[in-house]
């Protein structure tokens, strides 16, 4: 199978897993009660994370970095792997601060770190796939050979 078809398909099921990810974390923020839900959702999350850090290394191998379009795309994708390690970062201080402190403003940072982490990383892995998945056609971005 040519690489471009591969990147194709790979950046079109990360769009899929991360727009079903967005879906299930809102349903996950919204019920407060233990549910099987919560482990389907855990599924879909590292999925989509193993597929966006999938598409970084497939970026990495065929992308044609001194063109203007592979440029973007390459100053994207470390904005998306900045982006990825400080919403992680924001995610494991949130639990901490939710863990040890129960009550009171920290707590409530805590809660918003962790959902704000866990959209920038579902918000930025859409839109990084679908800049992959609208450019793989520009030839002039790519080398496929």
């Amino acid at each position: 199978m040519k690489p471009q078809i591969i990147l194709k398909k790979i950046s079109n099921l990360s769009i899929f897993l991360n727009v079903i990810a967005a879906a299930l974390g809102i349903l996950y923020f919204i019920m407060s009660s233990p549910f099987i839900l919560y482990d389907i959702f855990g599924v879909f999350l590292i999925c989509s994370w193993s597929f966006n850090l999938l598409l970084l290394f497939m970026i990495d191998k065929y992308l044609n970095k001194s063109s203007k379009l592979g440029k973007k795309i390459n100053r994207h994708s470390y904005y998306f792997i900045i982006s990825f390690i400080l919403s992680i970062l924001m995610i494991v201080f949130g639990i901490i601060f939710t863990a040890f402190i129960l009550s009171g403003f920290l707590a409530i940072l805590g809660s918003l770190m962790i959902i704000s982490g866990f959209f920038i990383i579902v918000i930025y892995g859409i839109y990084f796939s679908l800049l992959i998945f609208s450019s793989n056609e520009i030839s002039e971005g790519w080398n496929f050979d």
